[in-house]
């Protein structure tokens, strides 16, 4: 049997779990759903054509998430390293978002804008041909899978419930854009589309 110290605790943690956990969704989630439009409204995001999702799918699967973020904060030595901060509005498309909380690899917010398609391929393939230092493993097997796209339409589908704006032609014609193509040439299209829908307003 418990003893009322015991219980007395329990319920004291649940009710504090409850209270904070009341005011976070009040102080995070309330504000962006109220707030809605107005971001979408300021936002540069554009969706993700389908080769571009299948390869942010291919970017999660593979780990790519786990030493990379996709967060520059507005201070000035990340600024001056990683390019422009990131905003608000910038990820209203983002499901789940990827902006993680471990570097052991550079921030790839800004990376559509720095590198060639090929300069990705070598790099994909032996890491080290490109960046002497670098501890990255190498993928040469994203260049030998290809993509049956098959699933690629729902997926369209779900994020155009999320608030996405897929159209129907893009959501039907999105299997054979995908299909046939190499795991590596979907996220190569996939890390070369980080931030370029923010460039226009870097180069303003």
């Amino acid at each position: 049997m418990m003893s009322k110290d015991f219980t007395h605790s329990i319920v004291i943690l649940i009710l504090t779990t409850v209270v904070v956990a009341s005011f976070s969704l009040l102080v995070w989630v309330v504000p962006s759903i109220v707030r809605g439009d107005d971001i979408a409204k300021g936002s540069l995001a554009m969706p993700l054509t389908p080769l571009e999702l299948a390869g942010r799918d291919i970017y999660i699967s593979e780990g790519c998430h786990v030493c990379h973020t996709q967060m520059v904060r507005p201070l000035e030595p990340e600024v001056k390293r990683n390019g422009r901060p990131n905003k608000e509005a910038d990820d209203i498309y983002e499901f789940p978002n990827l902006w993680g909380s471990k570097r052991t690899g550079p921030d790839l917010t800004n990376l559509g804008r720095k590198y060639s398609d090929q300069w990705h391929v070598i790099h994909l393939i032996d890491p080290r041909k490109v960046v002497p230092t670098s501890i990255m493993p190498a993928y040469p097997w994203l260049f030998e899978q290809t993509l049956s796209g098959d699933d690629i339409s729902d997926k369209m589908e779900t994020l155009r419930i999320l608030g996405v704006p897929y159209t129907d032609q893009e959501i039907g014609d999105a299997r054979l854009q995908v299909r046939g193509k190499t795991k590596g040439e979907a996220l190569i299209r996939y890390l070369q589309s980080l931030g370029k829908d923010t460039s226009q307003e870097v180069s303003q």
